[in-house]
């Protein structure tokens, strides 16, 4: 973060000059006012980051100053001053948006502390505030050419859309995401193309599967007239139809190894030379690939090369399973199923809290696109009457065992049963990890203080 800029407002001189002397010493950039309307014109004219204010001030109170400086400019963070530290002044300044108070007389080590205590703050603030925007920015982009929306809430997805919008300010980093299938692996490449400076050039998507070994060059590079027979025409490959804009290359990870040495050269020499042709065209796209394999056994094992794989792997982004990000099934589902109930003119509300809980021990061997499937077989089945999408009508996972229990049996539970579920599922995780009970609490998905009352509770002991 730059030299943050504070600037510190109190009539008492003394105060005022030995705060900024300090802090001007720390590295701070300090500018300071005696009266409120002087602080007011400095906020309009100039960027303070930090505003330090006497709660006693001629014109106005310190929270009076706050709430207009506030209004100006929202990013600014205000640390309260006073000589009278009463309760109330306290709690008022923080209920109106202090981000901390102290009582003169105060160590100015304390307010060097908070400040960068709340340096960190808002350093957390404006990387939030920035996925935010890149997440409105996929939103409008997305909805503008007919994509699918990129939807969650948990950490590893807000970490997804901080990187995208890192690779996408790059012009020419290519790009590698990882994840297995069906977890969004193409959505975070047209994520990245909508964001760049290319979004309004083409994003043309390849499956690597899908092209025959003898036809590769010919597709990727194309080939000229006469080239061979049934040329019969100049054919443009996909790395000129793409140029200016995103080659993405689905599942890199099974492409044949004489296929990786073709494409290795065009990558390095960024030029291609259509089949039958003696001219080479230059090109100027990202590269963006991806795969389901995990590609450094596939070098070790030599099934893919490494300096491909270095090559491509400039930037990589990992897309967890779904079953590592619990937090983003509510959303998802609640997307899928007003979606689908939209279409097919179903007024059916998402899903009951208690089958969240059981959904989200669902292990989705097939991640996202197996949990929008599923969804849209549940609307289907579901009747008029229904207020809630049913578990019995989510098939796939009466199969399917969620730590060690049917689900098929998990409908119309009584909150008895629900408690000895409980008690066998935390019987079953302390058993697992041998009674560690951090493991088993991260096993379960709580705290450990939740598992220690949990196991109070039950009597488990």
């Amino acid at each position: 973060m730059n030299k943050l800029n504070v600037l510190v407002v109190d009539d008492e001189q003394g105060y005022r000059d030995e705060i900024s002397e300090y802090l001007g010493d720390c590295g701070f950039a300090v500018k300071s006012a005696e009266k409120p309307s002087q602080a007011l014109a400095m906020i309009t004219s100039q960027t303070i980051d930090i505003a330090i204010l006497d709660l006693k001030l001629p014109e106005m109170t310190g929270i009076t100053l706050m709430k207009k400086m506030l209004k100006i400019d929202p990013e600014i963070a205000v640390i309260i001053i006073s000589g009278h530290g009463d309760v109330d002044s306290v709690i008022e300044a923080m209920r109106q948006g202090a981000v901390d108070f102290f009582a003169k007389p105060f160590d100015l080590m304390d307010i060097q502390y908070a400040i960068q205590r709340t340096q960190k703050y808002l350093g957390m603030q404006k990387q939030i505030s920035s996925i935010r925007k890149t997440y409105e920015d996929l939103l409008c982009s997305q909805q503008e050419d007919g994509s699918r929306i990129m939807i969650g809430s948990s950490d590893s997805f807000r970490n997804i859309l901080h990187l995208m919008q890192q690779v996408a300010a790059s012009k020419d980093t290519d790009v590698l995401i990882s994840g297995e299938s069906g977890t969004g692996k193409e959505l975070v490449a047209r994520g990245i193309h909508n964001l760049s400076n290319r979004k309004e050039r083409v994003f043309f998507d390849v499956n690597c599967t899908a092209v025959p070994e003898n036809l590769f060059e010919s597709e990727f590079f194309g080939h000229a007239k006469h080239a061979f027979t049934g040329a019969d025409a100049n054919h443009k490959g996909w790395f000129e139809m793409a140029n200016g804009g995103t080659l993405f290359l689905d599942e890199i990870g099974d492409m044949p190894p004489s296929m990786q040495a073709k494409l290795l050269r065009v990558l390095e020499e960024r030029q291609i030379r259509p089949v039958g042709s003696a001219q080479k065209i230059p090109f100027d796209l990202r590269i963006i690939a991806s795969t389901n394999r995990d590609l450094p056994e596939l070098v070790k094992t030599n099934h893919f090369r490494q300096d491909l794989f270095y090559r491509l792997n400039k930037f990589n982004i990992h897309i967890p399973p779904l079953r590592e990000r619990i937090e983003d099934i509510a959303p998802l589902l609640g997307h899928y199923n007003h979606k689908f109930s939209l279409s097919m003119k179903k007024p059916v509300k998402s899903i009951s809290e208690k089958n969240l809980l059981f959904l989200q021990k669902y292990l989705f061997p097939g991640n996202v696109r197996e949990l929008k499937n599923m969804v849209e077989k549940a609307v289907i089945l579901s009747q008029s009457q229904d207020q809630y999408l049913k578990i019995d009508h989510l098939s796939e996972l009466q199969s399917g065992q969620q730590n060690g229990f049917n689900v098929a049996e998990m409908t119309d539970l009584s909150l008895s049963r629900l408690e000895t579920l409980e008690k066998q599922m935390i019987r079953q995780a302390m058993l697992k990890t041998e009674n560690n009970k951090t493991r088993a609490a991260e096993l379960l998905n709580i705290s450990r203080t939740s598992l220690n009352r949990k196991i109070a509770k039950h009597s488990l002991i």
